[in-house]
């Protein structure tokens, strides 16, 4: 997916150009387009590779040079990404990766006065400071991509199978650790049973482990934070009411490793 994204992006490097706009009177009217200059990107840690990707391939095709700031859970990532560009032959300063933390790597980048424009992709906290930071330095752009509770509806008239198993890929994918995850499901009434029936005995049938053996599923969550969210959020469900169809807990005693768990009479207000 990532090396399918550089070769679109690639291809728009000898295809971005301005106009020649008709004017009355003795006037030669043109738009062009520049290069922002210099773009600081700063990823999250749920897909290094690809959010690194769709941030460097556009900013390079247009003829900017970038500062990559990777998450801290996944640095290593970045650099490798970086060591291929130098394979590559890309002059020193085109590319450059600074890993570090958001207080004060991320920091830098959005209060610099000599960075044209920002990118960051992680959570609408994080978004915000860094909006403020950019407008109260040098005016940056800034581009946000955010975290969201994207909501899966079910109509009576779907395919159970299908959607079953849709709504299972949606909210388990990469350990759930996803901006649109489908972690709310809404379910018409007349199919509500049958469908939680289902989930449930397809939850049950994920498997959990080594995330490199073939057969696994479902790997760990990125670090001891993420999983104590997880489970702290689990614990809520259970303490307000929701009824709790399968898992609830930690998988195995070793690692941040959570079962797939299903709620079922959940409220709005949970």
């Amino acid at each position: 997916l990532t090396v399918k994204g550089f070769r679109y992006y690639a291809g728009w490097a000898d295809k971005i150009s301005g106009k020649t706009i008709s004017a009355d009177g003795p006037y030669f009217v043109y738009t062009r387009h520049e290069p922002v200059g210099i773009v600081g990107a700063i990823t999250a840690w749920n897909f290094p590779l690809n959010i690194a990707g769709v941030k460097l391939a556009p900013a390079l095709a247009c003829g900017n040079v970038v500062i990559l700031k990777p998450a801290e859970q996944t640095p290593l990532t970045a650099l490798y990404i970086g060591s291929l560009f130098k394979e590559a032959g890309f002059p020193p300063g085109v590319v450059n990766i600074i890993p570090g933390y958001g207080p004060t790597a991320g920091a830098a980048i959005s209060e610099h006065m000599d960075i044209n424009k920002v990118s960051f992709t992680g959570s609408t906290e994080v978004g915000q400071i860094i909006e403020t930071a950019a407008a109260n330095s040098n005016l940056k752009r800034v581009t946000l991509e955010l975290g969201g509770k994207s909501p899966m509806i079910i109509f009576a008239d779907s395919d159970m199978d299908l959607a079953v198993q849709t709504a299972h890929r949606g909210l388990f994918f990469n350990q759930g650790q996803c901006c649109l995850a489908a972690s709310r499901t809404f379910v018409q009434d007349t199919i509500y049973d049958e469908f939680v029936k289902r989930s449930v005995e397809r939850a049950k049938k994920r498997t959990v482990g080594d995330p490199f053996s073939e057969n696994i599923e479902q790997g760990p969550q990125v670090d001891n934070e993420q999983f104590s969210k997880v489970l702290g959020l689990i614990e809520s469900g259970k303490k307000e009411g929701a009824k709790l169809e399968c898992g609830g807990g930690r998988h195995g005693d070793k690692g941040y490793f959570i079962q797939p768990t299903v709620f079922s009479d959940v409220k709005d207000d949970m």
